[in-house]
């Protein structure tokens, strides 16, 4: 297992070298196009500066590799920016009313606390409820998986010995298969129950989110300005228009999906109410923030309501699917091209690997945030490689 971890390791190295030979000739082929003045020149000084923060990348990211809990604390960070970035238009929208920074962002948080408490009072003790049923009733449903399965492999299609050639290798493949579906179906809700369980043991972290969002909101022209001035002069004003950028595509594609995933989140869970499907509030919470991430978050939503109605009734669990298709087409179709628009603008396939690549290397918030910080690398791609070669 080492030998394979080191393997990796030396492979990724590779990969970042092979990244910095790419972007040096790719720099050299622009250079040949622009004016001298406009011309990106690698120096000594450059080159040190570059190999010092690959050099600090890299011992960040062994220090994560050996101590887990500098992830968790990266991960708070993140999440308090993200935070406090969602709520920085309302602040300022407040303060151009003629009210100071720091009381516009209490009273922000005073209307965040009132949504809060009338969702805890109103839908919590609901929510509790369908989690202890769900802890109860979840080896139930696992055993009448089992049993199904059971039945299926003792069924008298896979046991019968006279089937035409076409059905006897279909059920030779079922057989092999039968049991990997079996230990997939428990183990995935085993894991369900399991990671859902330890979500809500991590409060405290929760709890401290929001403090470190109070400060970035309050302080944001001071971190601002301190991120300003390790720019140079020359170049500072080029790195504002390009960071103002990436702020009006972050804006819309992290706000607009919050929007998409709110929408998506109520609407499954109110079909799923009116279908009397078991742990319609734990399905909707979990499709409206699975949703949040393109192309997989829809499959991740629909997985647990499925089994769940197929339970109870097939009837039910195809109303579900068509449910499910309904909103899937009104987001697509009309929520999400107002709210989020082409915003982005990154071809599907390369929206498909980055999200693979976020979740293999950074698990659920690597898919949430690796078309971002995609979209941040194609901003920033053309606005120094493209711009510079077409004057």
């Amino acid at each position: 297992m080492m030998f394979w971890e080191n393997i990796k390791q030396n492979i990724l190295i590779l990969i970042g070298i092979l990244i910095l030979v790419i972007i040096y000739y790719i720099i050299n082929i622009g250079n040949r196009y622009v004016d001298e003045e406009k011309k990106i020149k690698i120096n000594n000084k450059k080159l040190v500066t570059i190999f010092i923060c690959i050099l600090i990348l890299y011992i960040l990211y062994m220090l994560i590799k050996k101590y887990p809990f500098l992830s968790e604390i990266i991960n708070i960070t993140i999440l308090s920016l993200i935070f406090a970035y969602l709520f920085n238009p309302i602040v300022e929208f407040i303060e151009e009313k003629g009210i100071s920074r720091l009381w516009s962002v209490i009273i922000v948080y005073i209307f965040i606390i009132a949504i809060l408490a009338i969702i805890f009072f109103t839908f919590l003790p609901k929510i509790i409820r369908e989690f202890k049923n769900l802890g109860n009733v979840l080896p139930i449903y696992l055993e009448k998986v089992d049993n199904f399965l059971y039945n299926i492999n003792n069924s008298s299609f896979l046991k019968s010995d006279n089937l035409p050639p076409q059905l006897d290798g279909i059920k030779d493949v079922f057989k092999e298969n039968l049991e990997s579906i079996e230990s997939f179906v428990v183990k995935w809700f085993s894991n369900f129950a399991d990671k859902t369980i330890n979500m809500f043991s991590k409060i405290f972290i929760i709890a401290i989110i929001p403090i470190i969002s109070f400060y970035f909101l309050k302080d944001k022209e001071f971190f601002k300005k301190k991120i300003y001035l390790t720019i140079p002069k020359s170049h500072r004003n080029e790195m504002i228009n390009l960071f103002k950028e990436i702020d009006t595509m972050l804006g819309q594609f992290i706000r607009g999906r919050v929007i998409v995933g709110i929408f998506v989140g109520v609407s499954t869970t109110i079909a799923l109410a009116l279908l009397k499907i078991n742990f319609a509030f734990i399905i909707g919470m979990l499709a409206g923030l699975a949703d949040i991430i393109p192309y997989f978050g829809p499959v991740i939503g629909i997985i647990p309501a499925v089994f769940f109605a197929i339970l109870e009734s097939p009837i039910k669990a195809l109303w579900v699917i068509i449910i499910f298709t309904i909103i899937q087409q009104v987001e697509n179709d009309i929520i999400t091209p107002k709210v989020v628009g082409e915003s982005v603008g990154i071809h599907p396939v390369t929206v498909m690997l980055s999200l693979i690549i976020g979740g293999r290397f950074f698990g659920i918030l690597g898919m949430v945030l690796a078309i971002p910080v995609v979209a941040i690398l194609k901003i920033i791609y053309s606005h120094f490689v493209e711009s510079r070669s077409k004057t």
